[in-house]
């Protein structure tokens, strides 16, 4: 599977190999699987590669924040690095890639700009991309309002067959909470667990049958058993102490955090679309509606917090004489989510948590007797599938992050990316890409790779579609803390943006209320964080055959 964000610089870029699942290049020898025995012990990497990378990284990132704050020309290292045998090595340019990232958006936070249009143009585009299957394009945004931003996201492909078109494809979003670090870590190890999992249950060769029973058994058991793993080694060494402190705080560092995890997995073969969920990012169907005439919003997830009439039955039964939810707030014992990875101070009994926090500066203990029967929390999903429609108007998913959805319903959210498709193709940066000659040189037709310089043109003027617009009913209103926040509506859409990721994030944002939108994008860490929290996109197209623009 190939996946790929096109940034303004020319560095290439490329989504980390995890494990043996293929990102963009072809195989280059015999084929492999998923879950051949590893290979034979490689060479110990040189010091002086990672020195070059951290010296490089740092050079790199701040002549590129310093370019953009200042809005002076900025032509790109042309970097590339490569292992011993000539070929890229995918964690060190994913370590540039972010590192990239992250000085824009620290830049941005240091400096608090004044957003004019372009300006916040380049801030979405700058992590922005896409991936490409066979049979399925995505188109991916992320826009941060924390420092560092706690979401991450992954796309692969589980390659267990010789043909292209019948490995299994995965798209999903982490969403952190308290830091990063869980979403980090379910980056790169949560979709190759469920794989792992799923071919040792035998799952990628059972006849379809609706709804089976064993492959979502199989789904929730590594999710499951995978914060287990994590939750009770950190506990381990808590309570043993047999560690260093470092150690020991670094191994803990990934449950005093916590995550949601969204995730998608596709048989291309028998159109079969699964989706994990635990916590409350939030995946959408856009089906066509043949009487309606339009495209329908159909939900693959459901929000788990203390709103969820479901998730608080399931709370009572397993705490029965606790009032575990605030029904004002939706919060079990303080946090928004009745599910999720990490959190340890809703898993552990009371005394190891403060353990962690006396002797290894741990987070503080919930409140006394709050915690009387752990766990609250549960990384099990909620495993929701479909068959899905192709045809002259063919399905796509929308998977994001709570950061869209707090502003954005997913009815408007399938409205606005049909809005979308009624001026884009979501192959468009294929056809642009094979037009200019680089495809080759993305991974679809040998080794080479090179990152594209999309470049970013100035949006053109907003079109306007009610008297509501000419007279500035601009849908803005004050919350109960005061602070201005805004309505999204289809009548502030706007649609400018080759990548339907940015499309939607823009259009949660404020579309085409220019003042709104640019005001939104200024504000800056730690105040963004009451504005606007972290934002994920994807939007995965189906339907489409990109074989004849890879091969030819």
């Amino acid at each position: 599977m190939w996946s790929r964000r096109l940034q303004r610089c020319r560095v290439p870029v490329h989504r980390t190999v995890r494990f043996t699942r293929k990102y963009n290049d072809q195989a280059i020898g015999p084929h492999t699987t998923y879950f051949q025995p590893p290979p034979s012990q490689q060479k110990p990497p040189r010091r002086i590669f990672r020195s070059i990378l951290l010296a490089t990284s740092c050079l790199a990132a701040g002549a590129y924040a310093h370019a953009w704050i200042y809005n002076l020309p900025f032509m790109g290292f042309g970097l590339e690095i490569e292992d011993e045998d000539g070929l890229p090595t995918s964690v060190e340019t994913e370590a540039l890639e972010d590192a990239m990232g992250t000085a824009v958006q620290a830049a941005a936070a240091t400096q608090v700009p004044p957003m004019d249009l372009m300006r916040a143009q380049e801030m979405l585009e700058s992590r922005a991309g896409y991936s490409v299957t066979p049979k399925a394009v995505s188109h991916t945004c992320q826009h941060p309002s924390n420092l560092p931003c706690e979401d991450t996201w992954s796309s692969g492909a589980f390659n267990f067959f010789n043909d292209q078109t019948k490995d299994w494809c995965e798209w999903a979003i982490f969403d952190g909470h308290a830091g990063p670090r869980t979403a980090e870590l379910l980056k790169q190890v949560l979709p190759s667990a469920v794989g792992q999992a799923m071919w040792e249950a035998k799952c990628f060769e059972r006849s379809y049958t609706p709804n089976d029973g064993e492959i979502i058994a199989t789904i929730k058991k590594a999710f499951v058993s995978l914060d287990n793993h994590v939750i009770n080694q950190s506990r381990e060494l808590i309570e043993s102490g047999k560690l260093d402190k470092a150690n020991i705080i670094a191994a803990a560092s990934a449950v005093h955090s916590g995550s949601c995890a969204l995730l998608a997995l596709y048989d291309p073969k028998k159109h079969i679309l699964r989706v994990a969920n635990t916590g409350d990012s939030r995946a959408v169907l856009g089906r066509w509606d043949k009487e309606g005439g339009k495209y329908a919003a159909q939900l693959l997830s459901h929000d788990q917090t203390g709103f969820n009439p479901e998730e608080v039955a399931r709370l009572k039964r397993d705490h029965p004489d606790e009032d575990v939810v605030d029904p004002k707030s939706g919060r079990v014992h303080g946090i928004a989510v009745s599910r999720a990875f990490g959190d340890a101070r809703w898993k552990w009994p009371q005394e190891v948590t403060r353990r962690a926090h006396d002797l290894f500066w741990g987070p503080s203990p919930r409140p006394d007797r709050m915690i009387k029967t752990p766990p609250y929390l549960t990384a099990e999903p909620e495993v929701i599938e479909t068959r899905l429609q192709t045809g002259a108007h063919p399905d796509f998913l929308i998977m994001a992050s709570d950061g869209l959805w707090d502003n954005m319903s997913s009815r408007d959210a399938v409205a606005c990316v049909e809005l979308w498709l009624e001026k884009n193709k979501p192959t468009n940066f294929l056809e642009k890409a094979k037009e200019e000659g680089v495809l080759a040189s993305l991974g679809f037709g040998g080794r080479g790779r090179m990152a594209l310089n999309s470049g970013t043109k100035e949006p053109s003027a907003p079109t306007y579609s009610s008297m509501a617009d000419l007279n500035g009913e601009d849908d803005t209103y004050f919350d109960k803390d005061g602070s201005l926040m805004w309505r999204v509506s289809p009548k502030h859409f706007v649609n400018e943006d080759q990548n339907c990721g940015i499309h939607l994030v823009k259009n949660a944002l404020g579309g085409k209320r220019r003042d709104l939108f640019c005001g939104v994008m200024s504000v800056q860490p730690p105040l963004s964080r009451a504005v606007r929290d972290d934002i994920t996109v994807h939007v995965v197209f189906f339907g489409v055959d990109t074989q004849d623009l890879i091969n030819n």
